[in-house]
């Protein structure tokens, strides 16, 4: 299945509901111990086209990533990679770094720039979809994410409207957990937005949050 062209909200909606669904089911899928790990895909809006499984012209929808699935420049630990913020702890980033993110982040930026800038002539949005909001160090490597986003678009002289989002479907907004050695990570924004939602008759509500837009 593929886009049809240019879509409307509610396309957009049913599309974040139905991949909130395909990345909690590949978790529940693979959970056999205690609570579920973090899994995620990133959906790739260009011009209002929505994706499905499949499509790579027009819009994007990267592969399902696993818990310790992630490795390269997003790890935040690679000596050739995306710098450690100063606000991420050495012990943060090493834990974190092979979590799911780290490897739908580098596919996503790998086709926007390959072909994403190339299509878009409007807006891109980025929208990273899992079944857990991501943690401290993931929401710095979505930040760095997104600004790698605006340098490569200036690069290539686009000025397309880009937008990243965090959209995941946990009972509450934000989780505080400790990893490995006791170190702290929250889970998920404490301020990202409840929005409800109803498709095919079907009700509930995901958690949504918008990065702030940077020039």
């Amino acid at each position: 299945m593929s886009h049809t062209g240019a879509q409307g909200p509610d396309a957009r909606t049913q599309a974040i509901v139905r991949e909130l669904a395909t990345v909690r089911a590949r978790a529940e899928q693979d959970h056999h111990v205690g609570e579920p790990g973090l899994y995620s895909r990133v959906m790739v809006i260009v011009d209002g086209n929505v994706p499905s499984e499949g499509d790579a012209e027009h819009c994007y929808l990267t592969p399902v990533a696993a818990p310790r699935s992630g490795q390269g420049y997003y790890t935040l630990t690679a000596k050739d990679g995306a710098q450690r913020p100063p606000e991420i702890s050495p012990d943060e980033a090493k834990l974190s770094q092979s979590d799911s993110e780290v490897a739908v982040l580098l596919e996503a930026y790998e086709w926007i720039t390959d072909q994403g800038l190339q299509v878009a002539t409007e807006s891109i949005e980025v929208i990273l979809i899992s079944n857990i909001g991501p943690c401290t160090g993931c929401k710095a490597r979505l930040q760095i994410f997104y600004g790698d986003l605006l340098a490569a678009a200036g690069e290539v002289g686009s000025k397309v409207l880009i937008t990243v989002e965090s959209i995941y479907n946990t009972p509450e907004a934000s989780r505080n957990r400790t990893r490995g050695n006791q170190i702290p990570t929250t889970y998920g924004y404490p301020d990202s937005v409840a929005t409800p939602y109803t498709v095919l008759g079907q009700q509930g509500t995901y958690w949504r949050y918008q990065l702030p837009q940077l020039h």
